[in-house]
């Protein structure tokens, strides 16, 4: 449907703003935001697949307090538009769109926390401005936090989108066919893995059945 990669790069900033940004519409979860890139690139089983992997496996990677874990988001959404756009179909290819999606997702890591700091100078200037009588700056201050907040996360994934892929599309094509093979197998082995890392994160939650064979 789509592969306009200022267009995809919009969708994905405005994914990446939900929670942290501005408001609590979940659209930041992987499983969705990897489906809505997929489904505009015409491709929405293996991007449902991929934001299943990702959903499993980074479970407990919650934004608590000042704690800042790698960007989930981008990994499936990366790793969808990569695989869509270079080898659509291809499990094998989604694995390595998954493993080189990674590294990227600790770099958006420090240019949110980078991103922050900047925060964080805004509202001090905003404070000032209000022991002044300059009321009109809080409009501002919000304004302008949430522009640079989404427009941050539009260059990367601008930046991440082509340079990530050229990198993807070019790494790709020299594996071997025996480290192909493993990226196929590990395309059914990592949900399984995943619900394992589900069960080990919730392990203390005990069914009404064993908490009565405990008691």
């Amino acid at each position: 449907m789509s592969e306009n990669v200022i267009f995809l790069a919009f969708i994905a900033a405005l994914c990446t703003v939900d929670i942290i940004g501005f408001g609590q519409f979940m659209i930041c979860s992987p499983i969705f935001c990897a489906s809505l890139i997929g489904f505009l690139m015409d491709d929405i089983g293996t991007a449902l697949w991929i934001g299943m992997i990702v959903e499993m496996i980074w479970i407990d990677a919650i934004p608590m307090g000042v704690a800042v874990p790698i960007d989930i988001s981008s990994i499936s959404i990366l790793s969808t538009f990569w695989v869509c756009k270079y080898f659509m179909g291809l499990h094998e290819a989604a694995i390595w769109g998954l493993i080189l999606a990674v590294p990227f997702a600790y770099l958006y890591r420090w240019i949110d926390v980078w991103g922050r700091n900047f925060n964080v100078k805004i509202m001090h200037w905003v404070e000032k401005g209000i022991q002044n009588g300059k009321d009109g700056r809080i409009n501002f201050g919000i304004a302008s936090g949430l522009f640079f907040f989404v427009s941050r996360a539009f260059l990367f994934y601008i930046f991440a989108m082509i340079i990530g892929g050229w990198i993807y599309a070019n790494i790709y094509l020299q594996f071997s066919e025996l480290v192909l093979e493993c990226f196929k197998k590990a395309w059914y082995l990592l949900p399984v893995s995943g619900f394992g890392m589900v069960i080990h994160n919730f392990r203390n939650v005990k069914t009404p059945f064993l908490r009565h064979r405990d008691d």
